[in-house]
């Protein structure tokens, strides 16, 4: 919230610089209200810009919990039907192996801590990532496709419904991947905008403040005006 509180007051020292009218005269541009003006318009723009980006990355998130779930059950279901068509065992071995991979590693995590002469209540967690997920499905799919007794009428368990969910799985983690890609670009174009680069809106703040401090003196009213108007620079 510290970088939204940012832009909230410094559209507030900005306000106060412009209603000292010819009293605020600074010889730096970046210090004049027009200069002030823009900066606060560029940086509401970016707050924007991030904001959506942002929502675009949750919605891939979202949209990727949701579509990869089911897909371990979906598996597990696929090496049945797999047992079920008369495969090799060799075969029917190495789709077992694909789908513990999708189902991942299982870890007891305990819900509420211990209670005398009462036994802990435990849940199982799979620790799995959703690249790996997709990749070890992919291994699966690939083994199964190969064999030729496999021959499923269920559509979801076909090898054009596998390929299909396969697509659908590489396609939501690619779109993560892109909206991260953006998110990133646009949380360093708001830093640099706020508190690194050039001109930037903190130091701005803070010289506009010093600028005051020096024409009006610093137990002016003004001084004490612009005191007030608080800012921080955060951790990057």
């Amino acid at each position: 919230m510290s970088h939204v509180k940012n832009v909230q007051a410094f559209g507030k020292l900005k306000g106060i610089c412009t209603g000292y009218g010819g009293q605020y005269n600074p010889g730096q541009q970046n210090l004049q209200v027009n200069a002030m003006s823009t900066l606060l318009n560029s940086a509401q723009q970016t707050m924007e810009d991030l904001n959506e980006a942002q929502t675009i990355y949750d919605n891939a998130t979202n949209n990727r919990v949701l579509g990869f779930k089911g897909i371990r059950k979906l598996s597990s279901r696929i090496l049945s039907v797999l047992q079920s068509s008369g495969a090799h065992p060799l075969t029917v071995a190495d789709a077992r192996v694909s789908v513990r991979k999708v189902w991942g590693a299982r870890s007891k995590r305990v819900t509420e801590p211990p209670k005398a002469a009462e036994q802990a209540k435990t849940s199982i967690v799979y620790g799995q990532d959703y690249v790996s997920i997709a990749y070890h499905f992919a291994k699966l799919v690939e083994t199964v496709s190969a064999e030729a007794q496999y021959n499923p009428n269920e559509e979801e368990l076909s090898v054009e419904g596998m390929h299909q969910r396969l697509e659908e799985l590489h396609s939501l983690n690619d779109a993560v991947t892109n909206a991260e890609i953006v998110l990133g670009q646009a949380r360093r174009k708001r830093n640099a905008l706020y508190y690194t680069g050039d001109g930037n809106l903190f130091s701005t703040a803070l010289a506009a403040k010093q600028y005051v401090r020096g024409v009006f003196g610093f137990g002016s009213t003004q001084h004490l005006e612009v005191r007030r108007v608080r800012f921080t620079k955060p951790k990057l």
